[in-house]
């Protein structure tokens, strides 16, 4: 079944990228497993959490400034207290024009093809007041764990190969970008290698360290644990010109059997109301949760996609 599956990645991404911008180059799939475990950046998460990213791994530049205008990467997000897993796909797209809007991901699994919501975590303009618009759309999407795996196996050739994806905007051109199955496995990897107090201490003893970009930093800073009492990892999203009511908490991992998965809550919702309180940050919700007294009934409002939708908790 896994290498069925992989000889279907190729030839899917040539289909994938028809008539959209490609993200990343085939000096990618030279790179190794070990570069990208080896390059991966290891950032605790206050206070219950630690973030494992691929960001450093690789980038494409274009021109001859060498400028990188856009790339994405890899995400795994570990509860320290649980060791509860959950991966994101980060991608930043940098373009002139209209705001595209990037609304949806599709790619390949094993079970077939995929969509999902993709969520614009910021939205950076530049230059408008001199001509066109430059702007740069921060996004990220939730992927499953076991089909992470799956891609992360080399293909009995030894050569590592490409796992597409594909975000679909509102208007103009959509986006195409992939990962190696080299940059798949070197991110599990690392996240297999983590024991609490290790990414503290290594980064102590570092000589030389890479600072992570500035989307990077905002988005760590931001995701926090909230397994204990309700059964969610989140981090904040703001709302957008486009999108200026989608503002709340963006669930990155729910815990099988918890308060959250009992009321239907799944990865990629927006949580933005709990209890009839606004709720914008992780430190919010966790207040709003922590106000709830055992045996109550809690109102919740969310995003899911584009679409506002209701469930109830019961704690």
């Amino acid at each position: 079944m896994k290498s069925k599956f992989l000889n279907t990645l190729v030839p899917a991404l040539f289909i994938l990228a028809v008539g959209t911008a490609q993200a990343k180059d085939s000096d990618l799939l030279s790179l190794s497993v070990e570069h990208f475990k080896d390059t991966a950046t290891v950032t605790d998460t206050a206070p219950d959490g630690v973030t494992i990213s691929t960001e450093n791994g690789y980038k494409e530049h274009r021109g001859p400034l060498r400028t990188v205008w856009n790339d994405e990467f890899l995400e795994g997000i570990i509860d320290k207290k649980t060791g509860q897993k959950s991966f994101l796909v980060s991608v930043w797209i940098t373009y002139t024009g209209n705001s595209r809007s990037y609304t949806t991901a599709s790619y390949l699994a094993p079970q077939g093809p995929r969509s999902v919501p993709a969520t614009l975590t910021r939205l950076n303009k530049s230059y408008c007041a001199v001509g066109d618009c430059t702007n740069t759309e921060y996004l990220t999407f939730p992927v499953d764990e076991t089909m992470l795996r799956q891609l992360a196996a080399e293909p009995a050739a030894g050569k590592h190969v490409l796992w597409p994806f594909k975000l679909v905007a509102k208007s103009g051109p959509g986006y195409s970008g992939g990962f190696s199955s080299a940059e798949i496995a070197g991110l599990l990897a690392k996240v297999d290698d983590y024991r609490p107090g290790v990414a503290a201490t290594a980064a102590a003893a570092a000589t030389s360290v890479v600072a992570p970009t500035a989307v990077a930093a905002a988005t760590l800073a931001a995701t926090t644990s909230l397994t204990r009492d309700f059964g969610v990892g989140g981090m904040a999203v703001a709302a957008t010109a486009d999108q200026p009511d989608r503002a709340g908490v963006l669930i990155i991992a729910v815990t099988g059997g918890s308060v959250a998965h009992k009321a239907g809550i799944i990865v990629g919702d927006i949580l933005y109301e709990f209890n009839g309180h606004p709720v914008r940050t992780p430190a919010e919700l966790q207040a709003a949760v922590a106000a709830c007294a055992a045996n109550t009934v809690a109102a919740i409002k969310l995003f899911r996609g584009t679409n506002a939708t209701a469930v109830t908790a019961r704690f």
